[in-house]
């Protein structure tokens, strides 16, 4: 996104939850594919501030059904409430992804890249969309590394997904991720070719 100009950008997380705070658990994203959570969201932006609108959920074990049709909902939902400065609907300056089956598969496309910034061995791993324990393999890479350990807080694993995305190969996301990461990278891609016109007449 940087490369492509976008250099302010804004990612919608919800907030942790009260049990959550407790806990100390690590909060989780997937509540933009929630109606109500997706409409305050909406009330609260200024959509002719907006340049492009990304979102990107994990199917986990629902591939083919309710969680693509929810994440379409949600797409068309915020398409109807970006508007131009007219009031009109921005239908080309959007773009989802369905990461199956998690984002953590994503990131362990490029398992050379992952196994050295987290100093650690990984399993060879092939078919990677048609594995399910590909948030475990991650999870535990990061609990046996020593990387960002200065970081002790529970959003440590969040960090480090984030500094690994940074670091990965994104051809290898699009070859070895086929149905999730280069379908979404080919719309990434369609919204994008809409928005940087526009960004540079600014």
């Amino acid at each position: 996104m940087l490369n492509a100009g976008f250099l302010d950008c804004d990612f919608i997380q919800r907030h942790p939850s009260i049990r959550e705070n407790k806990k100390l658990t690590l909060r989780t994203g997937h509540s933009i594919l929630d109606p109500k959570y997706l409409a305050q969201i909406v009330i609260l932006w200024k959509p002719e501030e907006v340049d492009m609108i990304l979102i990107v959920v994990d199917a986990n074990d629902n591939i083919n059904n309710q969680r693509k049709i929810d994440l379409d909902r949600s797409v068309n939902k915020i398409r109807d409430n970006h508007l131009d400065v007219n009031k009109q609907p921005i239908n080309d300056r959007s773009a989802e992804g369905l990461a199956i089956r998690n984002f953590e598969t994503w990131l362990l496309a490029d398992t050379e890249t992952v196994a050295t910034v987290l100093g650690v061995e990984l399993p060879n791993l092939e078919n990677l969309e048609d594995l399910n324990n590909t948030k475990d393999i991650l999870e535990k890479a990061i609990a046996q590394s020593t990387y960002l350990t200065e970081n002790l807080d529970n959003q440590r694993p969040l960090k480090v997904r984030w500094n690994l995305a940074f670091q990965v190969d994104l051809e290898n996301l699009k070859s070895v991720c086929p149905v999730g990461y280069a379908a979404f990278a080919e719309s990434l891609l369609t919204a994008t070719k809409a928005v940087i016109p526009i960004i540079e007449m600014d």
